[in-house]
């Protein structure tokens, strides 16, 4: 039990880790065109607003699209099906991400 546990948290880290170096301008390009409103930058997912390689840290809005918005992991050029995250509210500052993407706030921010 303890080592597909220990397997399952190494996938799942896997995912978030490899998955900060996979942010591109067509993210951002996506997010905005389905939320034209939401202002979308590197610091709508990244703890850093310019991110480096090696130090692309992401925040709560980040790691929820990873993990719940990512629709194939395995695919070349990543897709998100944004609306699996529209009703959390990643930051806990009690806006749904919707709503703050709505707003144009940052919904991986307090």
């Amino acid at each position: 039990m303890k080592k597909t546990t220990a397997a399952v948290l190494v996938a799942v880290l896997a995912v978030v880790l490899t998955g900060t170096g996979l942010a591109t301008m067509d993210m951002q390009k996506d997010l905005n065109a389905k939320y034209p409103t939401a202002k979308a930058k590197c610091a709508s997912c990244h703890v850093k607003a310019m991110a480096k390689k090696g130090d692309a840290e992401v925040n709560a809005f980040g790691k929820d699209m990873m993990a719940k918005a990512l629709v194939d992991p395995k695919a070349e050029k990543k897709t998100f099906d944004f609306t699996k995250i529209e009703a959390l509210d990643s930051d806990g500052d009690g806006q749904s991400n919707l709503d703050e993407l709505k707003a144009g706030t940052n919904p991986g921010a307090k």
